[in-house]
């Protein structure tokens, strides 16, 4: 009989950045002739003829509450089913998973100052819920089960994690993969600028897709954006469309949440100038269609991107517009390291490396539950 896999994320589809990587994983189980279950409150359509979904009851209201609620519900949907492997994105079931995929780390994001600093009443609450959440996150890797296997998104993030709590003896990095390259033309790029903006625009568009937040960095290219006349921002994500920056009066606009195509091929240039982001998919999936990325030091898939030639860094110390002006002038030169790049974090690639995880799990391990682990 075929392996058993089950596979937990809260939302597993094209929901979120690790959503689209759970629904990959699942996708590659499937294709390997493994029976798949899933745990999650949301599925893709796609997936839900293939998979045995037991659904997983989130909490509506109180990120902290759903964060620490999360185990017990997670344990209620699996009851008494055993697995030869179980395989979680959620690190409240980090220590009861063979496999364990970490794609974020509170206490970086704490420590770099980039949590909620507003003086609201509603951003008080959300900075009280922040910090359960923390000191919840920090519990978890520091009872670490040696016998999970650690898998990270990035070089930036093991790094951290090491410093934080050690590396556990079972890790490796899984880069995500990269998705088909499908480079825009002029008049794809003048159509989606006409559909975000209402009208024509000839000048420099600089594109940040990411929600109003201080981890993403939007202060500070705000900041370096002051007094450059030629440089239009285009922000997408959460909270944009209604932002007011007068800062750029008149030399920006928020489009709120987008169709991400369409934004990439309105923009000239792209830039991710988080604070902390371990690998963010706006970098892969822009470059991915001709428009060329800006990074700073705290995007943790920005050294891939460096590597292959495939984009440029920033340093918020250093003058933003030349180097916006340098790439808008010349997005050919990263096409070549962008299709190396596209090879080298191909989905099969991803497919493979993944499957060599399972491969050594099913040698070394006998079936878990989660309800009696």
């Amino acid at each position: 009989m075929n392996p058993s896999l089950c596979h937990i994320f809260e939302a597993i589809g094209p929901y979120s950045g690790i959503g689209r990587v759970a629904m990959s994983g699942v996708q590659i189980a499937l294709d390997a002739g493994y029976r798949v279950t899933v745990i999650a409150k949301r599925l893709d359509e796609s997936l839900q003829p293939h998979v045995q979904w037991l659904p997983l009851t989130v909490p509506p209201r109180g990120f902290a509450f759903q964060w620490l609620s999360a185990r017990h519900y997670i344990k209620k949907a699996l009851g008494t089913r055993t697995f030869d492997i179980i395989h979680a994105h959620q690190p409240q079931v980090a220590h009861l998973s063979h496999i364990f995929q970490c794609h974020f780390l509170t206490r970086v994001a704490y420590e770099r100052k980039c949590l909620e600093t507003r003086r609201t009443l509603r951003a008080r609450i959300n900075r009280a819920q922040q910090q359960i959440v923390l000191h919840a996150e920090d519990r978890c890797y520091r009872h670490w089960n040696p016998d999970t296997r650690l898998l990270f998104c990035s070089e930036l993030l093991r790094q951290e994690f090491a410093r934080l709590y050690g590396l556990p003896p079972k890790q490796n990095l899984l880069s995500y993969a990269f998705p088909k390259i499908a480079f825009a033309s002029p008049e794809q790029r003048r159509e989606s600028r006409r559909k975000l903006l209402g009208r024509d625009h000839d000048g420099l568009v600089l594109g940040y897709l990411g929600d109003i937040q201080e981890r993403k960095g939007y202060r500070l290219l705000i900041n370096a954006l002051r007094d450059t006349p030629d440089i239009f921002l285009l922000m997408g994500g959460q909270y944009t469309k209604n932002f007011q920056c007068p800062e750029l009066h008149g030399r920006y606009h928020g489009a709120g949440l987008v169709d991400a195509l369409t934004f990439y091929t309105a923009c000239d240039v792209l830039i991710v100038p988080s604070l902390f982001d371990p690998s963010p998919m706006v970098v892969f999936e822009a470059s991915a269609h001709g428009t060329p990325v800006i990074v700073t030091d705290g995007v943790g898939n920005g050294p891939t991107l460096l590597e292959f030639n495939a984009g440029e860094k920033w340093s918020p110390d250093q003058p933003l517009p030349p180097l916006v002006r340098k790439m808008a002038a010349n997005p050919h030169h990263y096409h070549p390291g962008i299709q190396q790049m596209a090879k080298a974090l191909s989905k099969q690639q991803y497919a493979q490396n993944l499957l060599i995880h399972y491969d050594e799990v099913l040698a070394h391990t006998q079936p878990a539950s989660l309800a009696f682990t």
